[in-house]
């Protein structure tokens, strides 16, 4: 059984808890075919201009929670869901979505006739902010906190999502010293149930801390990120399809990409990744 919940670290209306070292040549062929097919579908990305009104009266909405509304200038919230495609009526879920940064935002962006879920693994984490995030989310009247105990899957339908996002939370994801080199069983499984919940056409909005090309995943989860190349192979083994990138929304000269982000000063200033993936039709 697909053990998403497992996967992460963050520890959101309603309320549902659901109970439920050696690189061969082979490498560095994979590592440039890969590489070159994200720079084609970069260089083909249009970079987020004007922001759809759906998305800017979100950003604007007063119910919005002050320590959210701060973080404003370092999140990039209209191009980012501007780029990702956010639009009216869709169901969303925001997955390890903590305090609820982007789904304040997507609750306004898909309105009254849409749907957000703000789903979080059981824990500590969430059990002690539970009735402050209640009280958050009430004014937004379409987001439904969904709590899962670790080792169940998502706890919605097939085909019944049109978007998930994944904001920050991949670099826990590509590594453990027992997978060592390869993708961890956990996290295959978590990406396949991804996919399950996805209509055909769906998008996989992810977006995460930058390594750079080549790093081993030993070296960049001690980082705290994940590079492309390496992102592109795991997520893209799940069956989904690299729609788009976009490296100029966060996009940092002064990060080397090879540090960690929380002990350098770079917290909320990291390149990273932005990556929209599609479901098969």
């Amino acid at each position: 059984m697909p053990r998403f919940a497992e996967c992460y670290l963050r520890g959101p209306a309603k309320y549902a808890i659901v109970t439920a070292s050696h690189t061969p040549r082979g490498f560095f062929m994979k590592h440039f075919a890969i590489s070159a097919a994200v720079a084609a579908i970069s260089l083909s990305s249009a970079i987020a201009g004007d922001v759809p009104a759906n998305i800017k009266s979100a950003i604007d909405n007063p119910n919005r929670s002050e320590e959210n509304r701060a973080r404003d200038g370092d999140r990039k919230p209209g191009k980012i869901l501007s780029f990702f495609g956010v639009e009216e009526g869709m169901t969303v879920v925001d997955i390890a979505s903590g305090g609820g940064y982007f789904t304040e935002i997507i609750s306004g962006a898909v309105g009254p006739d849409g749907d957000v879920r703000a789903h979080n693994r059981a824990g500590a984490r969430i059990d002690d902010r539970l009735e402050a995030l209640e009280a958050q989310f009430k004014p937004f009247g379409n987001i439904t906190i969904d709590v899962t105990d670790p080792a169940t899957a998502l706890p919605y339908e097939d085909n019944s999502v049109d978007m998930v996002l994944l904001s920050l939370i991949i670099h826990h994801m590509h590594y453990t010293d027992e997978s060592g080199e390869a993708l961890p069983e956990s996290s295959a499984a978590a990406y396949a149930d991804v996919r399950r919940v996805l209509k055909p056409g769906g998008v996989f909005a992810i977006i995460e801390h930058k390594a750079p090309d080549g790093a081993s995943r030993e070296q960049s989860a001690a980082w705290h990120r994940i590079s492309e190349d390496v992102m592109v192979a795991d997520v893209t083994s799940a069956g989904f399809t690299l729609d788009a990138s976009n490296d100029a929304i966060h996009n940092n000269p002064g990060d080397d990409e090879q540090n960690v982000w929380f002990d350098t000063g770079l917290r909320g200033k990291t390149t990273r990744l932005v990556h929209r993936y599609k479901s098969p039709d």
